[in-house]
C-alpha cells in the first residue's frame, strides 16, 4: 500500500514538472524601427541674359522612406522676370527718326572739273519693325553738296531730293550697341545750277531731272533708353541721273553718285 501511495506521489510530481516545462513562454527581442527622415533645401535662383533677369525661389524636400530608397518633391515658391531695356525697346514695334548731316559728291564734268564740295544733308524716317532685325518704312533725304567754282565758271547748285521705300535690318538686335545696315530704293529729284562763261560763251544753265535712286550704307545705334536712340549713319547714294541731263555742255555720261554721314536722334513707339 505504501509503495503505492509513493509510486502516485513520484507521478503526480513528475507530471506537474513536465507541465511545467511545456508551457513556459519566452519574450522577443526588442528591434530597431526605421524612421522614415525628411531633408528641405531652398534654392535661390537668378539668370541673367541680353533679354532679361530671371529670379525663382525652390523648395526641395528630400524624403527617406523606412525601406532606404528616396524621394524628391519639389515646389515653386515664387518666380520674378524683370525685362531688359533692349527687350522693353523691342516690345515696341515703329520707329521716327531724323538726321542732319554732311554730303559729298566726285561728280565731275568733261573738263576734269568737280561739280562740288562737301555741304548739308538732312534724313528723316520712319520705320515697322517687321521682326526683331528687320525693319521697312519710309524715308526722306535731302543731299546739298557745295557748289564748285574755276576760272570763271561755277557750279552754284547740285541737290538731291529723295523719297524712298527703306529698310534697315540691325545685326545684333538684343544689344545696347547695335550695328545695322540702312537701305533703300525710291525716286529722286536731282538739280543743277551753273553759270559762268567757257571758251568764251556763255555757259548759265539751271535744269532738273527725275529719275530713280538707290541707297545703302553701315550705321552704329546706341539706345539711351527703351524708348530714345542715338545713331551715326553712312550712306552712298547712286541716283539714276547722269550729269549730261543735267548740264548739256560740260556734264559726263555718267549717273549721280553722293556719300553722306548722319547724326541720327530717334524714339521708338
Amino acid at each position: 500500500m505504501n509503495k503505492t501511495i509513493t509510486a502516485l506521489a513520484v507521478l503526480v510530481l513528475a507530471g506537474g514538472a513536465f507541465a511545467q516545462t511545456g508551457t513556459k513562454s519566452t519574450t522577443p527581442k526588442p528591434q530597431m524601427r526605421v524612421v522614415e527622415e525628411n531633408t528641405t533645401t531652398v534654392y535661390d535662383v537668378t539668370t541673367k541674359n541680353k533679354r532679361g533677369t530671371a529670379q525663382y525661389g525652390m523648395v526641395e524636400e528630400t524624403q527617406t522612406t523606412p525601406q532606404g530608397g528616396t524621394r524628391v518633391v519639389s515646389q515653386m515658391e515664387y518666380a520674378d522676370y524683370t525685362p531688359s531695356k533692349m527687350a522693353l525697346a523691342n516690345e515696341k514695334r515703329a520707329e521716327v527718326s531724323v538726321g542732319l548731316g554732311a554730303a559729298y559728291s566726285f561728280n565731275k564734268d568733261t573738263q576734269d572739273m568737280r561739280m562740288a564740295d562737301m555741304g548739308l544733308a538732312a534724313t528723316g524716317q520712319v520705320l515697322w519693325d517687321m521682326s526683331d532685325h528687320l525693319s521697312l518704312g519710309a524715308d526722306y533725304m535731302l543731299l546739298t553738296p557745295d557748289g564748285r567754282s574755276s576760272e570763271g565758271y561755277s557750279y552754284d547748285r547740285l541737290r538731291l531730293n529723295s523719297i524712298a521705300l527703306a529698310g534697315k535690318y540691325t545685326i545684333n538686335a538684343w544689344d545696347t550697341w547695335r550695328i545695322y545696315v540702312p537701305m533703300g530704293v525710291g525716286a529722286a529729284q536731282a538739280r543743277l545750277k551753273a553759270s559762268g562763261q567757257r571758251g568764251g560763251a556763255d555757259a548759265s544753265e539751271s535744269s532738273d531731272k527725275w529719275g530713280l535712286d538707290l541707297f545703302a550704307g553701315l550705321g552704329l545705334q546706341y539706345n539711351l533708353s527703351a524708348d530714345l536712340f542715338l545713331a551715326l549713319e553712312y550712306r552712298y547714294t547712286v541716283a539714276f541721273v547722269k550729269a549730261e541731263d543735267l548740264n548739256k555742255a560740260y556734264g559726263k555720261d555718267n549717273y549721280l553718285q553722293f556719300h553722306s554721314a548722319f547724326l541720327r536722334l530717334g524714339m521708338r513707339f
